[in-house]
């Protein structure tokens, strides 16, 4: 079965608006908003979500497991800010 090219991790920076964000058990807890950084200088902190018509929530780089082409996910246990 050949594999698409949506199903390999990517690099923080493409990430964009509107992305998916995926609890580590792969159940959608919202979508991204904004993604945090100092690209000149290639540093990724981390971005902010919204949930529903909540205002936009804070996930830290080092709370994220992965990232493929439209999905982020989180590690086990990381928060929910």
């Amino acid at each position: 079965m050949a594999e698409r090219d949506d199903d390999h991790p990517v690099s923080w920076l493409l990430i964009r608006f509107g992305w998916k964000l995926l609890a580590a058990d792969g159940e959608q807890i919202g979508r991204v908003w904004h993604v945090k950084a100092e690209r000149s200088r290639d540093i990724f902190n981390g971005l902010t979500y919204v949930a529903g018509f909540s205002l936009p929530r804070y996930v830290p780089a080092e709370d994220i497991a992965e990232i493929r082409r439209g999905v982020v996910s989180l590690k086990p246990g990381a928060p929910a800010h």
